[in-house]
């Protein structure tokens, strides 16, 4: 005899107990933790803390207090989960290149666009309108040779020599 409520009752066939409740208690679970095995995984467990607190306890309802301890293993296993989570997400944001240029790299560049600016400030008046009018505008050949009244061929000369120009500043040492 054991004690269950407030009175003492014969123990209750657990083995059939659990097998009725086995498909509802998974299903519970599954439908907390969204794995199929980790449900079962949880079932056990649940049955062998019920088997555990069983003997100890004057229980009035055995069917909530196996869904109770079920209730709270799939809860500690969310937050297991969580933190194993959170701590790949450290792991791989430890791992992951830092993206920030290094000092070098920046003073590299903007002595590369000062160079650069000095260079198209170095041509002459027409090609650098055109150059700017292409690169910084973005128009096409056709609409600068609209715009300035010359030929595409002309622009597409203007170019060439406002390029080769730049080239040239930022090569020569």
């Amino acid at each position: 005899m054991a004690l269950f409520g407030d009175k003492l009752a014969p123990a209750p066939d657990l083995t059939a107990f659990f097998n009725e409740r086995h498909e509802q208690l998974t299903n519970y679970l599954y439908y907390m933790v969204h794995s199929r095995e980790n449900a079962e995984e949880l079932a056990q467990e649940t049955y062998f803390r019920f088997l555990k607190q069983t003997p100890q306890a004057a229980i009035l309802d055995l069917n909530a207090f196996l869904f109770t301890i079920a209730s709270n293993l799939a809860r500690d296993h969310l937050r297991a989960a969580k933190r194993d989570r959170e701590r790949e997400f450290v792991a791989l944001d430890d791992n992951m290149p830092d993206h920030k240029p290094d000092l070098e790299a920046v003073i590299a560049k903007r002595c590369v666009e000062q160079q650069l600016q000095r260079a198209i400030a170095s041509l002459p008046n027409k090609t650098r309108e055109i150059f700017l009018l292409y690169r910084a505008d973005e128009l096409s050949y056709k609409q600068i040779a609209l715009r300035l009244n010359i030929s595409e061929r002309n622009v597409e000369h203007h170019l060439h020599q406002a390029l080769m120009q730049c080239r040239n500043f930022l090569t020569k040492p």
